[in-house]
């Protein structure tokens, strides 16, 4: 029989359950993010040196965030009594911001623009871009509704198309990386106004300026973005490639009913079985021909064969192939296997990782509803998210990398890497972070802890 507790005490020690977080602090320290925030037009908001400073804030809301126990902003008042925190974010309890200081905070950045904080992750993806150097540049854009039905009235809280009440922020993608964020009403369908094509815009001339003026861009996108102007936009004025999917109109079914068996090719993906042919399509309202990609589901993946009525048919738009200058580009970086039928299949398929993306910063967020009434400390409460998820993913590839998968989600993460016990010395000339030896060897606590003081720097313009 084991010793058994007989008293219980209260201890005098710095002890907290988050040991993860000084690692993912010092990380975004080292990167030079505060810097990059600091030095855009945010900073003209916080001009008066009383008070919480804007660093200060913006290191307690990364680690807000990405510690994830309570997001409720009233949980700033307990945190401001636990010195065990405070000593892990490398502060005294005074330091810590309070619930009242929060929402000043965000009242005031209320004012700032989609356009301003979209400068900032403008940054952070031209960092990544000159790390990983890519020779061709897939990007991805969607909406993700965020769900508010239960939560108290909010401004521009409306009706989405999952009939639910919320907000329906635009995203454009880069791999795992949020790189341009419109965050909107709910009402706010895909296509909405020019928002489409003016985000898309802004980021292909962003790569055009910062990173290569030949570097061939391929957009891929639901079929709710599917649409004539923006098509010839981005052939006439954007000079990039597109994949899109979209609604298949009853003079599309009848041509594909004519269409012998024999035309149709299969294409494997795991065990599925697609059946697919190509042809050119130009839509009544359209001044030219297209090429159309048709595809079917003939087997699933449990092997099972999908009876013809039943077959989730897809069309694919390309202009692949079609549009000699960027075509040019796309040969000269080596991508001659994108011009094939089935390659384009498959790039349209994979659009499925751009859900995850989704799934992973809701995950981050642990809920949907925001906290706030105003659309504006919403909207800046959404960004501050999307920050801390975008640092979280380069986290993954810099640091964490050979003890979880780079595709490891937030809550796998946070049991692996943040929610261990860790305990703060300190004596004339240090402050010590001490861990159990069985995290110590897990992780690897002392390497990763190296990797944290000299990650990639983010080099501001």
């Amino acid at each position: 029989m084991g010793i058994k507790i007989t008293k219980i005490g209260v201890t005098k020690d710095k002890i907290s359950a988050r040991g993860g977080l000084p690692l993912f602090l010092r990380y975004i320290e080292k990167t030079g993010l505060y810097r990059v925030i600091s030095s855009s037009l945010i900073n003209l908001i916080f001009k008066n040196n009383k008070g919480l400073q804007l660093n200060q804030f913006l290191k307690q809301m990364f680690a807000f965030c990405m510690d994830g126990t309570n997001t409720a902003i009233s949980h700033f008042d307990q945190l401001k009594t636990d010195e065990g925190y405070a000593a892990l974010l490398e502060n005294t309890t005074k330091e810590l911001a309070s619930s009242h200081q929060t929402k000043r905070f965000f009242m005031k950045l209320s004012a700032v623009t989609n356009l301003i904080f979209n400068k900032i992750l403008h940054e952070l993806f031209i960092w990544r871009l000159k790390i990983n150097c890519p020779k061709i540049i897939t990007l991805g854009i969607d909406t993700m509704v965020l769900d508010n039905d239960d939560a108290q009235k909010r401004e521009g809280c409306e009706t989405t198309y999952k009939k639910k009440k919320g907000f329906q922020p635009l995203h454009i993608c880069w791999g795992p990386f949020l790189i341009d964020v419109l965050f909107r009403k709910g009402s706010a369908h895909s296509n909405h106004g020019n928002d489409y094509t003016q985000r898309e815009k802004a980021i292909v001339k962003l790569i055009r300026n910062r990173y290569s003026e030949q570097v061939p861009i391929i957009l891929c996108a639901d079929s709710g973005f599917a649409d004539q102007k923006a098509y010839e936009y981005f052939e006439d004025e954007l000079d990039i490639h597109y994949i899109t999917t979209s609604k298949i109109y009853a003079d599309v079914k009848e041509y594909v009913k004519d269409i012998p068996s024999q035309n149709f090719c299969s294409l494997k993906k795991n065990k599925a079985v697609w059946g697919c042919v190509e042809f050119g399509n130009k839509l009544k309202s359209w001044k030219k021909f297209r090429r159309c990609i048709f595809t079917k589901l003939n087997c699933e993946e449990s092997g099972q064969y999908v009876l013809d009525f039943s077959k989730p048919d897809n069309v694919i738009y390309t202009n692949i192939g079609n549009c000699k200058s960027a075509d040019d580009k796309l040969r000269v970086a080596g991508g001659g296997s994108f011009f094939l039928t089935k390659s384009i299949i498959q790039i349209s398929h994979s659009r499925g990782a751009d859900e995850l993306i989704h799934r992973s910063i809701k995950e981050l967020a642990t809920k949907e509803q925001l906290p706030f009434k105003s659309f504006g400390m919403n909207r800046a409460y959404y960004f501050m998210l999307v920050i801390t998820h975008f640092i979280f993913e380069a986290y993954k590839q810099d640091v964490t990398v050979d003890i979880v998968p780079i595709t490891t989600y937030p809550n796998t993460f946070r049991r692996k890497l943040i929610d261990f016990a860790a305990k703060i010395t300190s004596g004339s000339r240090y402050v010590k972070l001490n861990v159990s030896r069985t995290i110590h060897e897990t992780i690897n606590f002392k390497e990763l802890w190296k990797r944290c003081q000299s990650p990639p720097p983010i080099q501001h313009a």
